[in-house]
C-alpha cells in the first residue's frame, strides 16, 4: 500500500523508436505510376509539377525579440543609474510602474486565448 505524497513521481517509460526508410528511387517510381494513371484516366493536370522533399529548415528572423532584449536592457541600465542618483527609493517607483504594465499584459493574452 502506498502513502499518499505531496510529489509525483515519474513511472517508468521505455523509448521506442519506430526504424524509417526512404527509398527516392522508390517514391519517384510511386509518383511517375500515380501521373500515368491519371493520364490514362483523363484526369491530367496542365501545369504539373512533380512535388519534392525540402529538407530545408525554416527560420523566422525574430525581430520582436531583439527589441524586447533591447528594453530590458536599457530599463535595467537605467535602473542602475537612478540608483546610483536617487538610492533605494528608485526601485520602489519602478516597480509602481512596471508591475501595472505587466498585469495589463497579462490580462490581454488571457482574454486573447479565450
Amino acid at each position: 500500500m502506498r502513502f499518499p505524497s505531496l510529489f509525483r513521481l515519474p513511472k517508468h517509460q521505455q523509448f521506442r523508436i519506430k526504424p524509417r526508410y526512404y527509398d527516392p528511387v522508390k517514391e519517384e517510381i510511386k509518383e511517375r505510376t500515380a501521373r500515368i494513371k491519371e493520364r490514362m484516366d483523363g484526369n491530367v493536370e496542365e501545369n504539373y509539377q512533380p512535388s519534392k522533399i525540402n529538407f530545408k529548415r525554416k527560420t523566422k528572423s525574430a525581430p520582436a525579440t531583439s527589441m524586447i532584449q533591447l528594453g530590458i536592457a536599457s530599463l535595467l541600465g537605467l535602473m542602475v543609474l537612478g540608483w546610483l542618483q536617487f538610492g533605494n527609493e528608485v526601485f520602489f517607483y519602478v516597480l509602481w510602474v512596471i508591475v501595472p504594465i505587466y498585469l495589463i499584459y497579462r490580462i490581454k493574452t488571457l482574454r486573447r486565448r479565450k
